[in-house]
């Protein structure tokens, strides 16, 4: 399980907040890769980051599905993994390739 919250996750100070909005508004309405179904609303900023030993994803909006190439997908892997073991992996880190 997991937890979330229509919030931003580091307070409404966070310089990450302001910068998160502005991106928004750079990339608003943009399709860079395409759109991938009738549904698309576009490219959408995201941070990764840690708070209370959790690895968080924060939005500028609320949002109820988000798609990424596989290079973004390969690129989002990799700095979850970096986060995680900032705040502690338990389990043996195993990575598949091919499946």
């Amino acid at each position: 399980m997991s937890h979330h919250s229509s919030e931003w996750p580091f307070g409404k100070a966070d310089p990450n907040r302001r910068a998160m909005h502005e991106a928004m508004k750079q990339t608003f309405g943009e399709h860079p890769d395409g759109k991938l179904n009738a549904d698309d609303a576009g490219a959408l900023p995201l941070m990764i980051a840690e708070e209370n030993g959790k690895v968080v994803m924060a939005f500028p909006k609320p949002v109820a599905w988000i798609g990424f190439t596989g290079d973004q997908a390969m690129e989002i892997a990799q700095t979850l993994i970096k986060h995680a073991r900032k705040v502690g992996i338990t389990a043996p880190m195993v990575i598949r390739v091919g499946e």
